[in-house]
């Protein structure tokens, strides 16, 4: 016979006595009537502050802005300032004088001409007989008589201007590159570099001689005349123009080297050609050689 424990009976649970409530007249005459508790540290007077006061001395020597936050401040902002007019000055007198240039160029209409060419000075008729005049008292008859034509004064003839043997214009028909060259000099160490133009190196071989002839020119502003230049392969064929004469090369091979490679305009043994330009953002120089293949006159 299975027996089961007894159930206990749940006893029921005491309430809370309750809560005497106080009027506040007892209150206020017990609080008079008995002393305070005592308490070790003496109780500090309180002030009365404003706002700003209250939040000046709660971060004193957290967020309060010194002196040298003030310097520091005005610095960022000169820093800024600077940034932004040296970016401007980059920007105008790149960009902005590639397009004022171009922008000139299309505004200028064409130069029409409608006088004939000058012609080369020659000799000059004598002069024609002054008319009849009464003679003049004291005069012979042989004074009348004119003088031949060999003994009439007759002008100096000026010489002919000579050629100048320096390279004036620079054609690539496979880049569609036709340009004007100037000469350009060494300045505090430094090649000068042809602003809308190629630059021929002073000093280098002159076309049509034996040795390096040296041009360079801008890839990116100032006319970028050599932008195009990284797309002539071995084959393509350079035209300059020299001294009324008209010298045709061919592209043999193009290369990169770095700035301080300067052996790339040693002279040659034979006419030899030689571009020069920046590339890989100016880190490093392209260069382009031909040789000579044939000359022949302008004219």
């Amino acid at each position: 016979m299975t027996t089961f424990p007894q159930r206990r009976s749940a006893t029921p649970r005491s309430s809370p006595p309750p809560v005497q409530r106080v009027s506040d007249h007892d209150l206020l005459q017990e609080l008079l009537l008995n002393d305070l508790p005592g308490r070790r540290d003496p109780l500090r007077p309180a002030q009365l502050r404003s706002r700003a006061a209250h939040r000046e001395q709660a971060l004193r020597g957290f967020l309060r802005r010194t002196w040298v936050d003030r310097v520091l401040l005005i610095a960022e902002v000169a820093l800024f300032v600077a940034m932004i007019a040296v970016f401007a000055y980059w920007l105008i007198d790149g960009y902005g004088r590639d397009w004022w240039r171009a922008w000139q160029g299309q505004a200028q209409p064409p130069v029409t001409v409608s006088d004939p060419l000058p012609q080369p000075p020659g000799p000059v008729a004598p002069p024609a007989a002054a008319p009849h005049l009464p003679a003049l008292p004291f005069t012979a008859p042989e004074m009348a008589i004119e003088p031949p034509d060999y003994l009439a004064p007759q002008p100096r003839l000026q010489p002919l201007p000579e050629t100048d043997p320096r390279p004036q214009r620079l054609r690539i028909p496979s880049i569609q590159l036709d340009t004007s060259i100037y000469e350009v000099f060494v300045v505090d160490g430094a090649w000068q570099v042809a602003e809308y133009a190629a630059g021929y190196h002073h000093g280098t071989a002159l076309p049509g001689t034996v040795g390096n002839t040296v041009l360079s020119g801008h890839a990116g502003l100032r006319g970028a005349v050599f932008r195009d230049l990284p797309a002539l392969k071995a084959g393509d064929e350079i035209f300059l123009e020299a001294g009324g004469w008209l010298y045709r090369y061919r592209v043999r091979e193009t290369r990169n080297v770095w700035p301080t490679q300067v052996e790339v305009m040693d002279p040659t043994p034979s006419p030899v050609l030689t571009l020069i330009t920046c590339t890989n953002w100016d880190t490093q120089r392209l260069i382009v050689v031909a040789d000579l293949i044939d000359s022949r006159p302008l004219r």
